[in-house]
């Protein structure tokens, strides 16, 4: 069984008797926990059986291999998206939704790279697709161009999420002066040397809602010329 199937098939009905101590949501758990402590290259399927008192081989009934497993904990990682009421309007809606996603890559940072790759999404992941559309519907743009909102939306958070999930270390000017390099980058040097003043970004996530609240500037003003 591929990994679409494993993610759109169906679920096979429970059997009387006694509940298995064995089962793919538990195999699925395991693997995401591993996965949030030591990261994605940590995850084995010998790894999950020995979380789950299992022989690895017993695995194998329930989950194809790795690369299934890992399609299946990326859509429980995801999990379900947050409830947006329609009557708070569409930007309040959207900026909700933005930081529910920013959530899931913060909780779960092996999910990122994944998301950017080739895979079928998952229910889950579809869920958060037509909730963020269902109430992009709210601005009166053609449908068309509804998708377009959602994909620069999406595009931003994923971006911002490098950061706030534990990205790249920028050098700092006391690392650009050891080296002798501060005169090759003065402009950020002088940014780094204060940011963590009054004047600068006091946190990651006063970036992320800066930035998102600028992305949300640029939807509006699209709406109100095109909506």
């Amino acid at each position: 069984m591929d990994s679409e199937a494993l993610l759109w098939g169906e679920v096979s009905t429970p059997r009387r008797g006694p509940k298995p101590l064995l089962n793919r949501g538990r195999i699925v758990c395991a693997g995401i926990d591993i996965a949030d402590a030591e990261g994605l290259d940590a995850l084995s399927m010998q790894r999950v059986a020995g979380r789950l008192g299992a022989a690895t081989m017993s695995l194998y009934r329930h989950v194809p291999g790795k690369a299934e497993l890992v399609a299946l904990m990326l859509d429980a990682a995801i999990g379900q998206p947050p409830e947006l009421p329609g009557d708070t309007g569409w930007r309040t809606a959207l900026a909700d939704w933005a930081r529910g996603n920013r959530d899931v890559f913060v909780n779960h940072p092996w999910t990122l790279p994944l998301v950017t790759g080739a895979r079928t999404m998952g229910p889950n992941e579809l869920a958060w697709t037509e909730a963020a559309l269902r109430v992009a519907s709210g601005t009166g743009l053609p449908t068309a161009a509804l998708l377009d909102v959602l994909l620069l939306i999406n595009g931003y958070v994923r971006g911002a999420a490098v950061g706030l999930a534990g990205g790249p270390t920028v050098p700092g000017p006391e690392t650009l002066l050891r080296f002798g390099l501060l005169d090759h980058y003065p402009v950020l040097a002088g940014v780094l040397d204060r940011a963590g003043t009054p004047e600068g970004p006091v946190s990651q996530d006063a970036r992320f809602e800066f930035g998102l609240a600028r992305v949300l500037d640029g939807i509006g003003l699209y709406v109100r010329t095109h909506g």
